[in-house]
């Protein structure tokens, strides 16, 4: 027994390899943020990394 976020079992909890066990002691959902510390002009690099991220959060939350 272990416990761990959901988007690290997603795939095996929907293949069926894994089971949720005592469901109703789990936390409510938190929300995501990706938080980056402004001040000044936005690097490329993490204005790819903040798009790839988002777009794939949102397709994987949107699955719950």
């Amino acid at each position: 027994m272990t416990r761990v976020l959901s988007y690290q079992i997603i795939d095996k909890l929907q293949a069926g390899s894994l089971r949720t066990v005592l469901q109703e002691f789990e936390p409510a959902a938190m929300p995501v943020n990706l938080v980056y510390a402004g001040g000044g002009l936005l690097p490329q690099k993490l204005r790819a990394f903040l798009d790839f991220s988002a777009s794939r959060l949102r397709a994987a939350l949107a699955q719950w």
